[in-house]
């Protein structure tokens, strides 16, 4: 007669296990069991809880093997081949943060870079370990404590407050106040959904040519909330565009233009604002329809065009002998061009004159 095995303890392992802990324990494991109490379990360590928020995968044979080697007469079964081990992970509330820098430094505190911390605990207590400055920039090291764990994150802050205001709309006018009435502040941010009493504005930095953020504090009896927002800068001017292609070397006709009203803030190029400017002017780039002209790429036209038919003369003492000719190539008043008698066809030279006209020579007494 032969005997049969019988095992007084038996476990079955999750396919996944969510922790809250600094280990993965086999209790932490367990989907059921028998036989073996929940402090053995619990006190049985299989490796390191993944950092919050994060997971990995486990093997489950491995796990079975070395809990049937280690805990007597146990027999473990397995739900998968993998255990997706994954750890739970809770958001640093940034007041903890904002109210030991104001108590550390003593006066308004604006949180301008806060990377997003997550923590294995809900709650937590936050301690500032050092404070320093890279020119204009504040920083601060915070130790953050839960549990017997610490972590350690590098936060940006600003000290400088512009004002207070009672609602958010209120903040573009405190911003803007000393600054050119048709710039403009357009809201990127999505707005923060808290109750607050009054809000606190901090000093603007800009985050790209266009893009301006704000430090804010809003703040109530039952705390303070800090954030960033983010703006769109903005100068609405009305500017010259071209109202079709204008190819290089075009003299350029009111019918080439139009006015448009556009957001010409942080452009670089010198736009025109006025047609009056740009009419009569030769284009030296190519404009495309709707580009706005630069005053870069426009010159005013020469004095003289080749082709054009001209009076040159010579001056002696006692007369003076004109004739007409045509200009050989384009002029300003002063410049000394070709031009080819209209009559003989000769080409000489004579120097641009007011009117225009060409002077070939001019004797004296």
């Amino acid at each position: 007669m032969g005997w049969i095995l019988s095992f007084s303890s038996t476990l079955t392992l999750k396919a996944s296990a969510v922790v809250t802990g600094q280990y993965v324990t086999l209790y932490d494991l367990a989907a059921t069991f028998d036989g073996v109490s929940v402090k053995r379990l619990k006190e049985f360590i299989v490796a390191f809880a993944p950092q919050p928020g994060a997971s990995y995968m486990l093997d489950a044979d491995s796990v079975k093997i070395r809990a049937q080697n280690e805990i007597k007469w146990l027999r473990v079964f397995e739900k998968s081949k993998k255990i997706k081990i994954s750890s739970k992970a809770y958001v640093v509330d940034l007041s903890l943060i904002h109210d030991a820098l104001e108590d550390k430094i003593g006066k308004t505190v604006f949180l301008t870079n806060f990377p997003t911390v997550k923590i294995s605990e809900q709650n937590c207590s936050v301690e500032v370990q050092n404070i320093s400055k890279i020119g204009d920039h504040h920083f601060a090291l915070m130790k953050i404590s839960q549990n017997g764990r610490n972590s350690y994150v590098n936060v940006g802050f600003e000290t400088t407050e512009i004002g207070t205001c009672e609602n958010i709309d209120d903040i573009e006018k405190l911003v803007l106040k000393d600054e050119n009435e048709d710039l403009s502040l357009f809201l990127l941010s999505s707005t923060p959904s808290v109750k607050y009493d009054f809000i606190e504005v901090g000093k603007p930095f800009k985050s790209s040519m266009k893009t301006l953020k704000i430090p804010v504090n809003f703040v109530s009896h039952s705390g303070i909330f800090s954030t960033v927002l983010e703006y769109k800068l903005s100068l609405y001017e009305n500017v010259v565009v071209a109202a079709k292609k204008i190819p290089f070397g075009k003299k350029i006709s009111e019918n080439d233009l139009l006015l448009k009203k556009m957001d010409v803030y942080a452009t670089s190029t010198a736009y025109a604002t006025s047609l009056k400017d740009c009419v009569g002017m030769v284009s030296t780039w190519s404009f495309e329809k709707g580009q706005v002209l630069s005053l870069n790429g426009l010159k005013s036209p020469p004095d003289v065009v080749i082709g054009q038919i001209l009076i040159a003369y010579i001056s002696y003492p006692t007369m003076t002998v004109t004739t007409f000719v045509r200009a050989m190539q384009n002029g300003n008043i002063g410049q000394v061009i070709a031009v080819r008698n209209v009559s003989n066809g000769y080409m000489f030279y004579g120097t641009v004159e007011k009117g225009p006209k060409i002077c070939v020579y001019s004797g004296g007494e």
